[in-house]
């Protein structure tokens, strides 16, 4: 039987995997990879204005991978649960829709 710890570790990894997948593409198609670069320049233009977009989301999903990788160590750790900033317990419900989160609501909403 999973216990909760268990089941959001699965859900952290399934998660990462996944983003761990979208950054390879991304990563492919922005270094050509996948794609033929046109020679007109109007077109590569375009291309590359896309390419624009693809690396912000690109960096989103990099920023999302660290959390998730650093969120699986503290799964680790004794304190992981308590919050960094005031050391009291992070509800349940709130580690399980947030379960990246270090901190308390309480902490969160004081230290925005």
């Amino acid at each position: 039987m999973q216990t909760p710890l268990d089941s959001m570790r699965s859900k952290l990894r399934v998660e990462l995997d996944t983003l761990l997948d979208r950054h390879g593409r991304i990563s492919a198609h922005l270094h050509n990879a996948d794609r033929e670069v046109p020679a007109d320049w109007p077109e590569r233009a375009q291309l590359f204005e896309n390419d624009t977009v693809l690396e912000a989301l690109d960096g989103r999903t990099r920023a999302r991978i660290v959390q998730i990788r650093l969120a699986l160590e503290r799964l680790n750790d004794p304190a992981w649960g308590f919050c960094a900033r005031c050391g009291e317990p992070i509800r349940p419900a709130r580690l399980a829709a947030l379960p990246t989160t270090t901190v308390c609501v309480s902490c969160a909403e004081r230290f925005q």
